[in-house]
């Protein structure tokens, strides 16, 4: 018999490890789970507290207590599972076949983020790391979302090329507005 755990909205530091281990552990049995949640803000709040690791710890280690960098960082560690989120939504809902919630997208990419956040500060891991985010989002995606998994690989593909392209486009675009403003 299996032991059943009220989610609550609450976010401690004893609550986020056990989060951080229960997506690391099982992430298909977290993500079947969180997929009753209600609201985004534990997933947030897991997000929020991961990207404060990440950037404390690779301000200290590697951009020498740089303000600004830490501020970019942050802002990039909460915006870019956002920024996924909405991407995956957008093509989920183009297909027209179900409608899924926001939030329940938006909790996948955080609590996927998140848990790979606290390792991926390592040199070296980040490489590694990206597929595990990879592969998490696409476990929730089938999990917590009912999409099949040939659907979920698809929908991380074409995200994930539909952000590159739009980095690549914007990039021209900044140095453009950089030189105007000089």
């Amino acid at each position: 018999m299996e032991a059943t755990r009220e989610i609550s909205t609450r976010m401690g530091i004893r609550e986020y490890f056990e989060t951080l281990m229960d997506v690391m552990r099982s992430p298909a049995r977290h993500f079947e789970q969180t997929a009753a949640e209600t609201g985004s803000r534990r997933a947030l709040i897991f997000l929020m507290i991961s990207a404060l690791f990440y950037c404390s710890v690779s301000m200290a280690y590697f951009f020498e207590n740089s303000l600004a960098m830490g501020i970019i960082m942050m802002a990039n560690a909460i915006l870019m599972p956002a920024f996924g989120a909405v991407i995956t939504f957008i093509l989920i809902s183009m297909t027209g076949q179900e409608r899924l919630p926001f939030g329940r997208i938006f909790n996948i990419y955080a609590y996927a983020s998140g848990a790979v956040m606290v390792i991926s500060w390592i040199p070296g891991l980040a490489f590694i790391m990206e597929p595990v985010r990879a592969v998490l989002i696409g476990v929730g995606l089938h999990k917590g979302a009912g999409v099949s998994k040939l659907r979920a690989a698809l929908l991380i593909v074409l995200t994930a090329t539909v952000m590159l392209l739009f980095f690549w486009t914007a990039a021209p675009m900044v140095v453009e507005l950089k030189q105007l403003f000089q």
